[in-house]
């Protein structure tokens, strides 16, 4: 492979960045290869904030991730998910190769051929690694060129076709994950996490303050949001604000109904509150993101 990932010197020197494909945050998608073959013993990428779920597809080589400041060592033949939220910074050996795959779990969950094998992404935790069984790793492998493949082209069905492929790499990780022995069990506070996430997919038409979840889960507001934000790296706001936000997004490229509809059916007294809403939320108008996401 001949692509490198990008020392902190030569990093400044690329534009756009790194991690960018579509304007519209929810749609953000990237797939680069690991080719470490300069001369330099070790490649290092810049501490980031990751915004994004980040996909480490290692299958050959070694190297290390700083998630936080806690070290954790990299090995060939394994995959790794990072949740966004968390600061990293990545250190691969001259010889490593492999896939980083960036993307926004709506990216994936706006797809109607979305998977509920993948819903494990919604758990919000860390870091999740396996080590991939010799007879899937040629269908990972496979996959993951597909979706480089794809991403570097302009082909109808373009943005379609990515979401598809990223639900069958993360059905194929996810059967991955359920060969390791669950050691790792969940404790009290991503427990509660966990059923506030549940609890927000079903009540965001009519709950849309902390106040609600916090009452639901018997527990007070502050803690809930200390908690939330300690595990996903996010307020409890931010994860009621996204969920409204992804199925106002659903509604406006699936179904026919109008602004004013999806605005009632969301819960919103008043069309032009749910306006202002989209547009802080999503940077454009709603009539804008329709018109973007049908020249797509």
């Amino acid at each position: 492979m001949n692509t490198s990932i990008l020392s902190a010197d030569r990093e400044k020197q690329k534009a756009p960045v790194f991690y960018q494909l579509f304007n519209d945050n929810s749609q953000h998608f990237s797939i680069h290869t690991i080719g470490c073959q300069e001369p330099q013993p070790v490649i290092s990428s810049p501490p980031e904030k990751l915004n994004h779920f980040e996909i480490l597809l290692l299958q050959k080589g070694k190297g290390s991730l700083q998630l936080d400041g806690q070290e954790h060592l990299l090995a060939e033949n394994n995959i790794y998910c990072i949740f966004p939220g968390h600061f990293r910074k990545l250190r691969f050996t001259t010889g490593t190769e492999g896939f980083i795959i960036s993307f926004a779990l709506e990216f994936l969950r706006l797809s109607d051929s979305y998977s509920n094998s993948a819903t494990w992404l919604g758990q919000y935790h860390n870091v999740a690694s396996a080590l991939i069984c010799k007879e899937m790793q040629p269908e990972l492998e496979i996959v993951a060129q597909k979706m480089k493949s794809e991403y570097g082209n302009l082909f109808d069905k373009r943005m379609e076709l990515l979401k598809g492929l990223l639900n069958i790499f993360l059905i194929y990780f996810s059967r991955n994950l359920n060969k390791l022995p669950h050691n790792d069990a969940p404790n009290r506070e991503k427990d509660l996490v966990n059923k506030f996430i549940g609890l927000l997919k079903t009540h965001f038409h009519t709950r849309k303050f902390v106040n609600d979840y916090a009452s639901l889960l018997a527990v007070t507001p502050n803690y809930l949001n200390r908690t939330v934000k300690k595990i996903t790296g996010f307020p409890t706001s931010h994860h009621i604000q996204q969920q409204i936000i992804l199925e106002a997004k659903r509604q406006a490229l699936y179904t026919s109904e109008s602004m004013k509809q999806i605005a009632y059916s969301l819960g919103f007294d008043n069309p032009a509150h749910f306006s202002k809403f989209f547009k802080n939320n999503c940077g454009v108008n709603f009539t804008e993101y329709k018109n973007q996401q049908q020249k797509l």
